[in-house]
């Protein structure tokens, strides 16, 4: 699930830590694209998003893309996993 400030009421965003998904007693790491199609696809109805990202950094950088709904995803995106994304978006465009 993407990490999010919840609004009260909102089960869509329920989380537990950055990039892990739960499912019962398992947790499976999940890619920042995974993360923000997902965010993208549950709020789009929502009328728009605004994205943005800090300087990038040796140790990475944050992303927040704030809906309209008051929803806040945001992530902090380390090198090997910016690479990582990077590599599975180009394969799949």
């Amino acid at each position: 699930m993407h990490t999010a400030v919840q609004k009260p009421g909102d089960p869509s965003t329920s989380g537990t830590r950055p990039g892990v998904r739960t499912s019962g007693w398992h947790q499976t790491p999940v890619s920042l694209l995974t993360d923000l199609q997902e965010f993208v696809h549950d709020h789009r109805p929502h009328d728009g998003m605004t994205a943005d990202a800090t300087e990038p950094e040796p140790n990475g950088y944050r992303l927040t893309v704030a809906c309209a709904c008051g929803v806040v995803f945001e992530r902090r995106v380390g090198p090997r996993e910016a690479d990582a994304d990077l590599i599975r978006w180009v394969a799949q465009n």
